[in-house]
Parts: C-alpha cells; sequence; structure tokens
C-alpha cells in the first residue's frame, strides 16, 4: 500500500506537470499582435523654429519580420510578437519621430505621396533619415524592451550629413501572465523614453545650429 500510494502521488505530480507545461506553452504559441504607441511626450523646453523634411526611415534589424519572442516558464521560444496587420514599423516610428520635431518646435513633414505638392512649397531646413537598428522584446520572469534609432539630418542639396544621433530607449517590467497588455505596456514605455530623448535632442542648441 505504501508504494501504491507514492505511485499514485508520483502519477498525480507528473499530471500536473504536464498540464502546467501545456498551459505555460500554450499561451507562447504563435504571433501576438500588439499596438505600437507612445505616451504623450515631455514638454521640450527652449522650443526651436525650422522647417524638416522627413524620409522614410529604414528598418536595418536582422528580423524584420517581428518585434519580439515569446517564451515558455523553461526560456524557450515558442512564438513571436508581431505589428498589427497593414503596420509597419517603419512607416510607424517615421511618423512618431516627425513628432518628436514637432515637439521641438519645427515643422517636420514626412515625405510621401500625400507631401508631395507641399515639397515644393517650402522651404526646408534639412531633411531627416532614420535606421531602425533595433525594437525587440524578450522575457523570461520579466518583460524588456529596447529602442535603438540612428537618426541623420543631411543637407537637403548635398545630403551632406550636418547632424547624427543614436536615440535610445528601454524599459523593464515584471511579468505576470504574459498578457498582449503587458507586452503593449513595455513597449510603450519604451518607446516614450526612446522619443522624448529626440525631442530633447532637436531641441538642443547643437541640433538646431547644424541645420541652420
Amino acid at each position: 500500500m505504501p508504494n501504491q500510494s507514492k505511485r499514485q502521488s508520483s502519477y498525480v505530480k507528473l499530471a500536473l506537470a504536464t498540464i502546467l507545461a501545456i498551459v505555460s506553452s500554450g499561451c507562447a504559441l504563435g504571433v501576438t499582435r500588439v499596438n505600437v504607441a507612445h505616451d504623450p511626450l515631455a514638454v521640450a523646453e527652449n522650443k526651436k523654429e525650422g522647417n524638416v523634411l522627413v524620409k522614410q526611415f529604414i528598418d536595418k534589424r536582422k528580423d524584420t519580420r517581428y518585434i519580439g519572442n515569446k517564451r515558455n516558464m523553461y526560456g524557450m521560444v515558442l512564438g513571436h510578437i508581431g505589428m498589427l496587420e497593414g503596420i509597419k514599423l517603419e512607416s510607424l516610428l517615421t511618423e512618431y519621430f516627425a513628432e518628436a520635431l514637432r515637439q521641438a518646435g519645427y515643422n517636420a513633414i514626412v515625405l510621401d505621396s500625400r507631401s508631395a505638392d507641399k515639397k515644393s512649397e517650402i522651404k526646408f531646413d534639412a531633411v531627416m533619415e532614420g535606421e531602425i537598428k533595433a525594437f525587440w522584446l524578450d522575457l523570461y520572469m520579466a518583460t524588456w524592451h529596447n529602442v535603438l534609432v540612428m537618426v541623420k539630418a543631411v543637407d537637403k542639396v548635398t545630403l551632406k550629413v550636418k547632424w547624427e544621433k543614436e536615440i535610445q530607449g528601454s524599459e523593464r517590467n515584471v511579468l505576470w501572465v504574459g498578457a498582449t497588455a503587458e507586452y503593449e505596456r513595455v513597449i510603450r514605455q519604451a518607446l516614450t523614453k526612446a522619443l522624448n530623448n529626440a525631442a530633447k535632442e532637436f531641441a538642443s542648441d547643437e541640433f538646431h545650429k547644424s541645420i541652420k
């Protein structure tokens, strides 16, 4: 009887472990689509004036299909985190960094088909370019997100680089259940930090003098 009880106890533990493994891995399977947004940006001090044409940013990451990993309780990657359907990271960050320029006081216009007419009407001080080097979420007992974008202000005629800076933002939060809202929150916080850092750089005398 004692041996039988031990065997039954072992079976119960094994069953519970199996169920836990299935549950913990199941939530990580597939691709979770998240809304990539930011909080209201901080008020920039000593706002500047000027016109900046913003070219579409380029995604230079090694894997441009996703923006993060999902792992089970053992740290194994079983799924990924992606943008919402129909939304491209490079287009979204182009507009967000244009917002950071506006927050610093500039008139920033994103170069696309809709702004083609405005391009010939406005005298731009510089053209802004951007390369997305990192935009990635990962998790294991916690969730963290890193943003790294190289931005450049180039001469509108010669295309010579007049100013460049790496803009970074990161955030780390406790992971509770691995819900979509947890992913979106840490992305939003890291992105907001990066955009606030960008607005601060754009409002600097160094940047303003370089494009005038």
